[in-house]
């Protein structure tokens, strides 16, 4: 399961590097789907709180 864990946490981390570009390349829109950033997200902050 830790190996899950790492690869969930390298997605976060690649979704977060993508709209910091995004971000300097002057895109309104964001390149990713929000959702499945928000369900990433709120599944490690469970995981770490346990």
């Amino acid at each position: 399961m830790n190996l899950v864990y790492r690869k969930l946490a390298m997605l976060e981390k690649d979704f977060i590097a993508r709209e910091e570009c995004a971000k300097f390349e002057g895109y309104s829109t964001k390149p990713i789907d929000t959702d499945l950033k928000n369900r990433v997200t709120r599944l490690l902050d469970q995981v770490r709180y346990i």
